[in-house]
Formats: structure tokens, sequence, C-alpha cells
């Protein structure tokens, strides 16, 4: 008989069920629900977690009945999602408000009292974070200050899929991966750090139990298998945050081993045997699913997002004829790079502020050094080139650390050739393909209900179930510009900082 694995990626948007045959190795099938995030004021960015629920239900059911898989079949189910959420509930496991998600800034307003608590040294070296308002340790501060009646009320503190997993299952946990992101997480002894909750006078029995990403939570109980289709008594497999699952599904089991997401935002990330304490802090921190080993990383803000901003300001059918569109301005842009046809326009991709490399929400993007003769091609290639050149910096300092890494690509962006040449170019490394790139973060929720069975041996499998497709090379005629353009893009950036103070400074 078949056995199918069904992994549950609870994103910004929506939440995406992935079905993989453990016989043959391949994705079945997939289906996404959606849901909305509101925005209750400026700033604040929230979800319903009964609509992350129901949407896990709603998925469910389509994806069976799409790919005809039978719901005996199913041999567990497993999870990522979004990180650094703030969910509290009751005893009974039952909302006591919205979900203050990763995207939710109201955090900045408690970070005096982080660095009462911890200076910047050492909360960095305890916690492997900087101090920064989107952790969900400073929105648990929010709720004790602005809505303590919620607060006092608070059983635990949840992520995403460990909401979904108390739904399942009635069990409390979580997992490394997500508690080393909520900011109060200690690296070294991989427990909640007492002295500072302490300090910021929060309780850890809030906090849920750890367990490993491949642990076994419970078994999926008789009401929720009603509710979204299948059979009771299958095990639920915790998972991980989805920045550690796209790890493991990107193939990136070991230190040397290295990877980007090329998405909306944008990270590289590796792993380390060791704790990396970066000395300029360009780099963060977390626990990977295996619980062994570290993943230094650094986050972009706006890569994809800066390309979607620009396509839509040059073609206004742009969101009815991407496909179209993006042929047409990447093959202006191939043209550009075969002739040789260079310029000095940079392109700073900070239009929501930066964490890596520079940690400035005053940052905004600009482009320097328009002239008449720029074309749309060259303008979206100063775009391209513009994220090339932030990853490199972080990618500089992950290299600094830890000596050379090989790199793969995963994420939306894998799928633009033009635009992974130009990032080869500017990396100067080779970067190898994943055969599944929009799936990766799914693939590692596969991975670990797949370890946790005891179907794979660890998460080397995902060798065999993400094999490299094909592998970009840098084009080395471009070597030489690109370093001048690259230390112009830093030289540029620095120039503007004062500039970006004044501007928040003049802001009504």
């Amino acid at each position: 008989m078949e056995r199918y694995i069904l992994a549950h990626d609870i994103g910004t948007s929506g939440t995406k069920a992935v079905l993989f045959n453990t016989d043959t190795l391949t994705i079945t099938g997939d289906c996404t629900e959606s849901y909305p995030t509101f925005y209750p004021q400026e700033g604040f960015a929230e979800h319903n977690p009964e609509l992350w629920w129901k949407a896990v239900c709603t998925a469910t059911k389509k994806l069976l009945e799409q790919t005809k898989v039978k719901a005996e079949h199913i041999a567990a189910v497993s999870f990522s999602a979004i990180m650094n959420t703030c969910l509290p509930v009751d005893k009974n496991g039952a909302p006591l408000r919205n979900a203050i998600i990763w995207a939710d800034q109201r955090g900045e307003s408690e970070l005096p009292k982080l660095y009462a608590a911890a200076d910047e040294n050492a909360f960095y070296n305890i916690t492997g974070h900087r101090i920064n308002g989107t952790y969900a340790v400073a929105k648990m501060l929010w709720l004790k200050k602005h809505e303590n009646e919620v607060f006092k009320k608070t059983y635990k503190f949840l992520q995403a899929k460990d909401f979904i997993i108390h739904k399942m299952t009635g069990a409390f946990v979580t997992d490394y991966s997500d508690a080393s992101h909520v900011g109060i997480f200690n690296m070294h002894n991989k427990q909640y750090e007492s002295t500072l909750l302490k300090d910021l006078e929060l309780f850890e029995d809030t906090m849920p139990e750890i367990k490993k990403s491949v642990d076994e939570a419970g078994l999926l109980s008789a009401e929720a298998a009603r509710e979204c289709g299948l059979i009771s008594g299958i095990p639920v497999i915790i998972g991980g945050g989805d920045g550690c699952c796209a790890t493991a599904g990107a193939g990136v089991y070991k230190p040397g081993m290295a990877y980007n997401v090329l998405g909306t935002s944008s990270w590289n990330g590796t792993l380390s045997k060791t704790i990396i304490h970066d000395p300029e802090k360009i780099c963060f921190s977390l626990m990977h699913l295996d619980a062994v080993h570290y993943m230094p990383l650094g986050t972009m803000q706006s890569a994809g997002h800066s390309l979607e901003w620009l396509m839509n300001s040059v073609f206004p059918d742009f969101q009815t004829n991407k496909t179209a569109r993006f042929t047409e301005i990447n093959a202006e842009i191939d043209t550009l790079l075969k002739k040789g046809k260079h310029s000095s326009l940079i392109y700073l991709p900070y239009l929501m502020g930066e964490r890596s490399p520079w940690w400035n929400p005053d940052a905004r993007g600009a482009f320097i050094g328009l002239h008449p003769a720029a074309d749309r091609a060259e303008i979206i290639k100063a775009c391209m080139e513009g994220v090339a050149f932030n990853l490199k910096i972080i990618l500089d300092s992950m290299e600094k650390n830890q000596g050379a890494l090989s790199m793969r690509l995963i994420g939306g962006g894998g799928r633009n050739k033009t635009w992974l040449d130009i990032i080869a170019s500017v990396w100067e490394k080779e970067i190898a393909i994943p055969e599944y790139i929009l799936q990766a973060t799914s693939i590692g929720a596969v991975l670990c209900a797949g370890i946790g069975l005891k179907i794979f041996p660890d998460f080397s499998a995902a060798e065999k179930i993400n094999p490299i497709a094909r592998v970009i090379q840098p084009n080395k005629a471009l070597q030489n510009h690109y370093r001048t353009q690259y230390n112009l893009f830093i030289e540029t950036y620095k120039a503007l900082v004062p500039i970006y103070s004044k501007m928040r400074s003049a802001a009504p």
C-alpha cells in the first residue's frame, strides 16, 4: 500500500498542503487555501488563528479529492510555518485574541525594556539575535503593557504551527527552530533563558515545551480527523519554522553547504556545528531542525518585492501578463549583458528599510546615476543587481566567519534565468538549483515526518528527494565590472545614511 506524508506550510497569505509519496519520493500534488492579514492600524499585522485551522482542513480535503489519495494512506502530518508569531491561548488552547504575526512592528515600543534587561552584545551572545521589536518577546511585552487582561489569562504563547498541532492533538509543544527565534532562548544550553525572562517579568511556564522537529507531538484526535477529512490516530510530527524547513528542503544538511531563498524577501542561510558570533552582527542564528546544528542567516526585506514593484511601474499590464513581460524584459537585459553594455547605475533595494546587512529601519530605496539614455532594461537590470549586491554583503560576512560555502537557490526568483545569471556573476560562484524550488519549505516538513517515522535516516535524504536539476555558472567577463559596482553600492548606501536619518526626522 502506498504511503503519503501530508505537509502543511502555514504562510503569511495562506496555507499550502503538499502530499508526498514515500515510495516514489515525489510530490503527488499540492493545494493552497488563502486567508487575510488584518492591519488594525499602521505597523500592526494580525491573523485570525481559526482561519489557519479552517485553511488546513479545507486544503487537506481538497488535496485528497484532487489526487484521489485515500485518507487511510496518510502515514503522518507535519508542518512548516511562519515564525515570530505571538498567539496567547487559554488552558483549552482557545485564542484570547488574534495572532500578532512576524510583520507586526508594535514591539518597537518595548525596546527600552529589552535594552534595560540586556545590552546589545549580551543579548546577541545569549540568543544569537540583535535586539529587535519584531521578535515574539517584544510582542509579549506589548501585550503585558497594553492588553494586560489578555496577558494575565494567557496559559501559553504559541507559534502558528503549535496552534494547529494543539488543534490536532491537544498538546502544547514547539520545536527548537521556532523557540530559538522568539528572543528568549539561550543558544548555549538550548533552553529558555530564565534570567532574561525574570528581568522582563515574563513567565517560563507560559512557553510551550520544546521538542525536536522530528518528534511526534501526539496522534490525530477523532474530532480533528472529522474536521479535516483524515483518519484518527495518524502521527502528528512537529516540524519547524519555515526558514529552517527551507534549509532542509533545499538540501542543506551539513556545514559548508549554504542556500538562498529568492522570494518577496530573501535570505542566505547555512549550518554550523558551533555558535557563530558575528562581530558586525550582520547575521543572526537559529537552531536547525535537527536540534544539533546552528543556522546562521542574514535576511533582506525587499528582493522579489523590489522587482515586482518596478515591473508594475514599467508595465501597466504586468499583473495580467507576468510571463510575457518577464520574457520581454529579460531578453532586453540579456542583450545588454552579451554586448557588454555596462553603466554605473545603482539601485538600493530598501523599500521597507533593511534588516541584514545594515539593520536600518530608516533606509529607503534609491536609484543613483540616472541619465537620459537609461532605458527600462538598464533600470530593471540595476534592480536585479542591487538585490544581488545586498545578498553578497551577507554572503561575504558568512564566509568571513565560516569559510567558503557552496551555494544553492530556491524560491520563486529561481525561475528567472536572467536574474540567476546576474546573481552568480555578482557572487562569483556557481549556484545549484534543486528540482523543487517552490515546494522546498514543504519538503523540509516532509523530511521531519519521514525521519520521525524512520522512513528516512536523516536530513541528507533531501539529496534524493530534491536533487540538483541545473547549475548556473558565473560570467567571468562581468567579474571586474561587478567588483567595481559592488564597492560603489556599499559606498552609496553609506553616503545616504545621514539623509535617511534627516528624512525620518522630517517625516510628519
